[in-house]
């Protein structure tokens, strides 16, 4: 498979209003500001938010969709009943995707694909760039993105993205600390090693490990 343009940044940056909303109304719900069985009014939300009804009435479908809330013809959504541990178990579904995955792609990434990555886990080193915990979360989201890219199965490639564009609410939550991402840092490069080493046993290892402990970070938090 030919080597395509390494994405290093999250779309998060650039997102629509309709993405802002929809991430905004998830995390009052993984907070519990708006609990299971929650009637959600379009006219409120968008009040609280500052938007118009339209962005908010979309993301509300979107929330629908992915199982988020409960919206039936003419009725209002709903949030459903456990939907605040919506990171935490979609975490839990990276853990079952993710380390075969990477066993996969161990083989598959392009050398060139390789070296764009270590340029940006030099980047992204600690002890020697001030502004090293922006670029280890650009590291992140393009280490992980490459692996659904290269794993060369379309369905599990689209599975690992949808789970990561879920990522950035653990930004906005203000949930990754200096020790936490230094430590995520460690783990990515032990997967780097792997890539480098072709090795599909240690990446599955090593990928399976930085989820572990990804999860023993945030435990007893609602959001991984």
């Amino acid at each position: 498979m030919p080597a395509q343009e390494l994405k290093t940044t999250p779309p998060s940056d650039d997102a629509s209003l309709v993405d802002d909303v929809y991430h905004q109304i998830l995390l009052r719900i993984i907070h519990q500001e708006l609990p299971g069985g929650t009637e959600l009014k379009s006219t409120r939300l968008a009040a609280d938010m500052g938007v118009s009804r339209t962005p908010v009435v979309q993301a509300l479908g979107r929330l629908a969709a992915d199982g988020i809330v409960m919206q039936q013809r003419n009725h209002r959504a709903v949030v459903r009943e456990n939907a605040e541990n919506w990171l935490v178990e979609l975490h839990e579904l990276r853990l079952l995707l993710e380390p075969s995955a990477a066993g996969r792609a161990a083989t598959r990434i392009p050398d060139a694909v390789l070296d764009e990555l270590e340029q940006l886990a030099t980047a992204a080193n600690p002890d020697s760039n001030p502004n090293w915990m922006q670029a280890s979360r650009q590291f992140d989201y393009a280490l992980h993105h490459a692996v659904a890219e290269y794993v060369e199965n379309l369905p599990l490639c689209e599975a690992i993205r949808k789970c990561w564009s879920f990522k950035r609410l653990s930004y906005d939550a203000g949930q990754d600390t200096e020790e936490t991402l230094r430590n995520g840092y460690e783990d990515h490069l032990h997967i780097m090693k792997a890539f480098r080493l072709r090795s599909p046993e240690m990446a599955e290892a090593a990928m399976r490990w930085h989820l572990q402990h990804a999860a023993s970070w945030g435990a007893g938090s609602r959001i991984v």
